[in-house]
């Protein structure tokens, strides 16, 4: 996974804010016009609602050349580039990332605010003259404040139009996944990533993050794994991230059930089953397991090569281990012959068995369908 990156940091002066604004809101005004925006916008509803301001993000991403007159470089010329610096010395992509931090802002205030309360306070008068002082018990209503570090925290990363839909979301993270999110909050793209990653309790998510050490960005597509990452010391981590590739990701997102089968898998034959780890059922991996390191390898190769998309379909599904998968382990369990000869037994049984394969898998997937 690439992390998004946001757009590069810009000091921009008061003057320049203003003039941007003015801008934008003689766009918003075109827009109007042209019925592409609803009678009633304006720049304040749109940077105080993250569905108005998305809603207007869109229209002028189809249709910039509405705005033609007023977006342009220093030499006059129209731009669309949206990473190109405009004359007011800043990219449309920066402009984007001032009105989507503002409107969350605006938006996670809200959301976090506390309701007003009553506060009693004892004050002093004056009485007779000012000879005597009388002491009061007088009550106050003052207006409720809101979570500034999370408010910060998450608006600090806003930058781009998809991460508006997701306020909602963001807003369900408490303080312990911000910690460990930090700088990367931007890398949980969708409401999924999201969902997932909330329901990590901060002693998984620290030890998780430790052993991940830089490549905890990378996870944020898929923090179920991360789940996972916690049941392995750093060096299994590192074994299997290492032998599996991107497939890890799924590796590491399976139940601790699947891990305790893969836990009597030495690391040769882990490294042979490979990628297949990422999908393949305990049950056929139990299956497999009767089978010394030669045979294993001879048969993971046959199946990949001749068993096509159906590999994994068949393999993830653990009916497969006793209605055929139990068959061919038997047959290679009872055969004595040099690796080179294993080799080509299994890919003649296995091609022999393809069409057989893909059929069981039509019927698996109509019979739940």
């Amino acid at each position: 996974m690439t992390l998004p990156q946001l757009p590069p940091p810009v000091e921009m002066t008061s003057e320049t804010k203003r003039n941007i604004i003015d801008a934008l809101k003689k766009i918003i005004e075109i827009f109007k016009t042209d019925g592409k925006l609803a009678p009633d916008a304006s720049y304040k509803s749109i940077t105080y609602d993250p569905r108005e301001l998305y809603r207007f993000i869109k229209a002028y991403r189809a249709n910039p050349e509405l705005a033609a007159g007023l977006v342009k470089d220093a030499d006059g010329n129209p731009v669309t580039d949206e990473e190109a610096t405009l004359v007011c010395g800043v990219s449309l992509l920066q402009i984007q990332q001032l009105l989507v931090k503002t409107c969350a802002r605006h938006y996670l205030e809200q959301e976090n605010k506390e309701p007003p309360r009553v506060v009693t306070e004892t004050v002093k008068k004056k009485v007779f003259g000012g000879l005597f002082t009388k002491t009061e018990q007088v009550e106050r209503k003052v207006a409720g404040g809101f979570d500034e570090r999370k408010v910060r925290e998450i608006s600090k990363c806003m930058a781009f139009d998809w991460q508006l839909p997701l306020l909602p979301a963001y807003n369900m993270l408490n303080s312990a996944h911000l910690l460990e999110l930090g700088e990367t909050i931007h890398g949980l793209t969708t409401f999924e990533a999201i969902r997932d990653f909330i329901q990590l309790d901060h002693p998984t998510l620290r030890k998780a993050k430790q052993t991940v050490g830089d490549d905890f960005p990378n996870f944020l597509a898929r923090p179920a794994a991360l789940a996972g990452v916690g049941v392995w010391t750093k060096d299994m981590y590192q074994f299997y991230r290492k032998i599996l590739g991107e497939s890890a990701f799924d590796f590491f997102a399976r139940d601790k059930q699947f891990f305790n089968v893969c836990a009597e898998l030495d690391r040769p034959l882990a490294e042979i089953y490979g990628d297949v780890l990422s999908y393949i059922d305990g049950d056929n991996l139990q299956e497999m397991m009767r089978l010394n390191i030669d045979k294993a390898d001879v048969l993971v190769q046959a199946m990949k090569a001749s068993f096509g998309p159906a590999i994994k379909p068949a393999l993830g599904n653990p009916n497969f281990a006793k209605d055929m998968l139990r068959k061919v382990v038997e047959s290679l369990q009872h055969v004595s012959q040099e690796k080179a000869q294993l080799a080509q037994s299994a890919m003649i049984t296995c091609k022999a068995l393809a069409p057989q394969v893909a059929e069981w898998v039509e019927r698996q997937q109509r019979s739940v369908a």
